[in-house]
């Protein structure tokens, strides 16, 4: 009841900053990992950005000068698009290392030749191989075991000092460290499935030498099994080097955070 009164007390001035506070962490909540899986239903994270941005209420400031006035709808509307796309672009950020996870899983699956078999991403609603889909519950279980999906919130929590509530449109700069950090996905990407892709390579030239030398040697039924064992013996030793990747990624979520918001300001 405390809650409830306290929420019809709010002046005209407060619920417009919850209404704009509302739109940057609705725009986090709509590609974060974690916060943007589709397995939960629409209600749920509804009421979880409800609820995570009335706790951040107090963290907020006063009306925005453009507010103050009678702003017309335009004006309105402009500013709740700017602070949907700057909580949009942190949790696209975030979501980087899981696009590489998910790149490198499709990379290794197709040199295996497990592509065929499919999967749907219940995250993304996409068709992805059962090895990609195995590298991303991984990278899921390790973005929460070091509190990742707490570091968003921390960071969007922080972007309200650096970047003000209907404080206009964001700076060109932001959008260039996040291109940057885009950039870095592929090379991640790259670490991860490199040892799959390079083993596979060493044995598809050994298959290509043993054709020649034995020509009786059908390489076509040899090779296919051979290719997936070996994908999969590579890919067990390497999860300590993943899973150490993983972690150091992770771990410089807050720092890449809170450099693209500063860039944003």
């Amino acid at each position: 009841m405390g809650v409830v009164g306290d929420l019809l007390a709010l002046g005209q001035d407060r619920v417009a900053v919850l209404v704009l506070a509302l739109a940057r962490v609705a725009g986090l909540f709509l590609m974060a990992p974690i916060f943007a899986s589709r397995t939960a239903p629409v209600r749920v994270r509804a009421a979880l950005v409800f609820f995570v941005t009335l706790a951040m209420l107090p963290l907020l400031g006063r009306t925005p000068p453009a507010l103050a006035a009678d702003a017309g709808a335009v004006v309105v509307l402009g500013m709740l698009a700017f602070e949907t796309m700057i909580g949009f672009v942190l949790g696209l950020v975030a979501q980087l290392t899981f696009g590489a996870v998910q790149m490198a899983g499709q990379l290794a699956g197709i040199q295996m030749g497990i592509g065929l078999a499919n999967l749907i991403d219940p995250q993304t609603q996409e068709h992805v191989t059962s090895l990609a889909q195995w590298q991303n519950l991984v990278a899921l279980l390790i973005f929460l075991s070091i509190d990742g999906h707490h570091v968003l919130i921390r960071a969007v929590a922080d972007s309200f000092a650096v970047l003000p509530l209907g404080g206009g449109l964001p700076a060109a700069a932001g959008f260039g460290v996040a291109m940057e950090l885009a950039g870095g996905l592929f090379v991640i990407a790259l670490k991860i499935a490199a040892p799959v892709l390079v083993l596979l390579l060493l044995v598809n030239a050994a298959m290509g030498v043993l054709a020649k030398l034995i020509p009786q040697l059908n390489v076509f039924i040899v090779g296919f099994p051979l290719n997936v064992a070996a994908g999969l013996f590579v890919l067990a030793a390497s999860q300590p080097f993943t899973v150490r990747l993983l972690e150091t990624s992770f771990g410089e979520l807050q720092g890449s955070l809170a450099h693209l918001v500063r860039a944003l300001g």
